[in-house]
């Protein structure tokens, strides 16, 4: 017998940021045990559109999203299977009973910065405030750089990074 478990949006947390198509199929699939309370890709607009999301970052053909989104579409979706009206779900993600963010509802402005800057000179910042490098490396995965970091630099790292999880994997098997 085969036991599947519903993921949860801790599962998708190392995935950010999602493409629209990502986020809604991240959503599904937590919600896949609740077919009617699935989404596309214009709800997710709408939600934008009324204030219920923040604005992803980066332009319309590079637009990202981040945890922040995941975990309020989610629970926006379960408050209207319980009977919670858009308008009561909206007061409480102000109040940050999504457990999310409160504070992101407005995306800061991007201040462009030397791509040559060095790493530990960059602020955290949330995932709505940034501007990546995107290298697709498969059909399966990409790789995305902040573009205030060097490059060079972050793809060496990630390459190491990669040699070591490689590792890790074989000696498991």
């Amino acid at each position: 017998m085969y036991t599947f478990s519903v993921p949860t949006v801790d599962d998708y947390a190392n995935l950010v940021p999602f493409e629209l198509e990502e986020l809604v199929s991240a959503v599904n699939s937590i919600l896949r045990d609740r077919p009617s309370m699935h989404i596309q890709g214009r709800t997710v607009r709408y939600y934008i559109a009324n204030g219920l999301l923040p604005p992803p970052s980066g332009g319309p053909k590079f637009a990202r999203y981040g945890l922040e989104h995941l975990i309020r579409i989610v629970s926006i979706r379960q408050w209207l299977d319980q009977g919670v009206s858009l308008d009561q779900a909206k007061a409480w993600i102000a109040e940050g009973r999504h457990g999310g963010d409160p504070e992101t509802h407005v995306k800061k402005s991007l201040v462009r910065e030397s791509r040559h800057r060095p790493v530990s000179d960059i602020p955290p910042e949330t995932p709505f405030d940034r501007t990546v490098h995107v290298i697709r490396l498969s059909s399966f995965s990409r790789l995305e750089v902040d573009t205030r970091a060097d490059l060079l630099r972050e793809l060496q790292r990630a390459s190491e990074t990669i040699q070591k999880e490689i590792a890790r994997l074989q000696d498991s098997f």
